[in-house]
């Protein structure tokens, strides 16, 4: 996107970038169709045949050989068609695209289907619902892409004691929102970017931000990272253009 080469931002989506990580499917045959979602993250991908029925196979996360979780096949249709659902509105198969995303953070990414990159941002608005207190972020290309998430906003800032902050090009002139605070970003210095980062209410293991960018038309390029101090940078940036923003 045009002047955001030294952003910040850039420069922190690139550093949230963690070791490879392998993703490994068992089961008696590849799971062929499962290959468009995981081919959009930036991981080994493998798999290992068992002699066992398809629907108990399962897909396991390693970094470096570490076991980091796995994924069983009855959730795999959520992988494949994932919910942008609200936090709260989520069963245990509909969190598991969420957990795999979150299995994968510190990995890249590129997506050109802008709902399952709403998918993805929902792995940290999630934890700041669990979480219920603290600061998210997010920010939008224009204030009218914020439209359609305001009832969703809405609900995570009266029913939590989160503090909600927003920005956006101006637009469209967004209802007031309590709890919520909108920022216009007349520069472009922060939407070029689609971020939602949470600051963890203090609680570094609880800390989390998407970073993407558009970098071709309609395909976004971004990381999920739990890095705590990367975090802190993300929500430290954004609480300065805040501070400068009307």
């Amino acid at each position: 996107m045009a002047g955001d080469g030294g952003s910040p931002l850039r420069e922190l989506r690139e550093r949230a970038r963690g070791p490879r990580k392998t993703i490994t499917t068992f089961g008696p045959e590849p799971y062929d169709d499962l290959a468009p979602v995981l081919d959009r993250f930036d991981a080994d991908l493998r798999h290992e045949s068992l002699p066992i029925p398809e629907e108990s196979g399962y897909l396991v996360v390693e970094r470096d050989g570490e076991y980091l979780g796995a994924v069983p096949a009855a959730a795999f249709d959520e992988l494949r068609d994932p919910s942008g659902g609200a936090p709260w509105d989520a069963t245990a198969e509909a969190s598991a695209y969420r957990e795999l995303v979150g299995l994968l953070s510190g990995t890249a990414f590129e997506m050109d289907e802008k709902a399952r990159l709403v998918a993805t941002a929902r792995e940290v608005e999630d934890r700041a619902w669990r979480t219920g207190r603290g600061s998210l972020y997010a920010t939008f290309q224009s204030l009218s892409a914020f439209r359609s998430q305001v009832p969703m906003y809405e609900h995570l800032a009266g029913t939590t004691d989160l503090s909600v902050t927003v920005f956006g090009e101006p637009d469209w002139e967004p209802p007031a929102i309590d709890g919520v605070a909108v920022h216009r970003d007349e520069t472009g210095e922060v939407t070029d970017f689609w971020v939602v980062a949470f600051d963890g209410a203090g609680d570094d293991d609880a800390k989390s931000a998407l970073i993407a960018a558009e970098e071709r038309p309609g395909t976004y390029a971004g990381v999920v990272t739990y890095d705590p101090g990367v975090v802190d940078e993300v929500t430290a940036h954004l609480d300065g253009v805040a501070a400068s923003a009307p």
